[in-house]
């Protein structure tokens, strides 16, 4: 449904409340991010553990209102007849935990002070539509940080924009599942990248303090 019907269903509602009153509305049609993709290929070495934390974001976005705005500064707004399964912080939380997974094990809490844990804000989830409401694209933006032993070690900041098939909830979530999918997968590479440097290193150093007390 676009913006623009639901401000045309709003006044027919507003206009037949009295002739409705009694009934009980129909319930909100469901959505969710559907099946991750299909793993391609397997990971050429096996990722050392990590843990990811709970994924904060704003508050707009931890209950299962289905948002859009019209262009990116205008006001967020929820669709009144499709609800998200899960909170949007939770579905990504549940998508990145599949994507980290390929690559090695993933915890729910560090086990141990040289554990690599992410800590990851859902900055944007939301289906933007034009000035005239006629084109929509779902956006998301996660920010992660990588801490060890409660140091910052590295962030990193990722946005994706998929482009809507049509201007309907419907079409926005499947862009919103597309957007999701590229977001985690190039957090899951970046993680893959750092913690394989940080064991190198590890490697490197006990190696070097070895051969100096030989």
């Amino acid at each position: 449904m676009t913006p623009n019907k639901l401000m045309l269903l709003a006044g027919v509602v507003a206009t037949l409340a009295g002739c409705g009153f009694g009934q009980v509305p129909p319930a909100p049609e469901l959505l969710d991010l559907g099946s991750p993709p299909a793993q391609t290929e397997a990971a050429s070495t096996t990722r050392a553990p990590v843990a990811v934390a709970t994924v904060s974001t704003v508050g707009t976005l931890q209950s299962q209102k289905v948002i859009w705005r019209i262009g990116p500064e205008g006001q967020p707004n929820a669709y009144a007849t499709v609800r998200w399964t899960s909170a949007p912080s939770v579905m990504v939380r549940e998508r990145l935990f599949d994507r980290l997974s390929l690559d090695g094990p993933v915890l729910t809490q560090e086990i141990n002070a040289e554990m690599a844990q992410l800590k990851t804000s859902l900055l944007a989830f939301e289906q933007i539509f034009s000035a005239d409401g006629s084109r929509s694209e779902g956006v998301v933006t996660l920010h992660v940080v990588l801490i060890v032993n409660t140091e910052v070690i590295d962030q990193i900041r990722v946005t994706r924009r998929i482009q809507a098939a049509e201007p309907t909830a419907e079409a926005g979530a499947r862009a919103l599942r597309t957007a999701t999918d590229q977001a985690v997968d190039v957090v899951a590479k970046w993680v893959a990248k750092w913690v394989a440097k940080s064991v190198a290193n590890r490697v490197t150093t006990q190696t070097t303090e070895t051969l100096q007390r030989s």
